[in-house]
C-alpha cells in the first residue's frame, strides 16, 4: 500500500520535472487526458476518479497527493515546481517508475504539449468523455 501511494507522489514529481505546469487545473486536465487516451494495459493499477468542473477535470486523489508534496516541502506552494529538497528526493526515487508504462505514456504526451500549455486545458473540453458528463458529476473513464 505504501509503495502504491509513493508511486503516485513520484509520478507527480516526475511530471513537474518534465513539464512546466503553470496551474493546478492544467495538471488535473493533463492527467485526465492521459488516463482517457492511454491504452488500458498501460494504466493497470491507476484509478483516478475525475469530476467535470467549470474549468475542466478535477481529481480529489491527485489533489490529495499534490497537497502531500506541498506540505512535505517537496513542491513550492505558490508555483508548481520542485523545491531543492524535492529535486534531491526525486533524484533518489525516480528509478521507481523506470519500468512503468503509464509514466512513460505521460512523458510522451507531455512532449506533445511542451510548448503549448493552453492546448491541454482546451482539449479537455473537446474530449468526448468530458463532453458526455454533466458538471459536478464523475467522468466515466474506460475500464483498465
Amino acid at each position: 500500500m505504501l509503495l502504491l501511494i509513493l508511486y503516485h507522489h513520484v509520478l507527480l514529481l516526475k511530471l513537474l520535472v518534465a513539464f512546466p505546469f503553470d496551474r493546478v487545473r492544467t495538471l488535473h486536465n493533463f492527467l485526465f487526458l492521459a488516463m482517457a487516451n492511454c491504452p488500458a494495459a498501460h494504466r493497470s493499477g491507476i484509478r483516478y476518479e475525475f469530476y467535470k468542473g467549470a474549468t475542466g477535470a478535477h481529481s480529489f486523489e491527485i489533489q490529495s497527493f499534490l497537497d502531500d508534496l506541498i506540505k512535505s516541502g517537496l513542491v513550492c506552494a505558490n508555483a508548481l515546481a520542485l523545491t531543492k529538497v524535492g529535486r534531491e528526493f526525486y533524484s533518489q526515487v525516480a528509478t521507481l517508475l523506470y519500468f512503468e508504462r503509464f509514466p512513460a505514456y505521460c512523458l510522451q504526451l507531455a512532449g506533445n504539449y511542451r510548448d503549448s500549455l493552453w492546448r491541454v486545458n482546451h482539449e479537455v473540453f473537446l474530449h468526448p468523455l468530458f463532453r458526455k458528463s454533466k458538471t459536478g458529476r464523475k467522468i466515466m473513464l474506460p475500464p483498465a
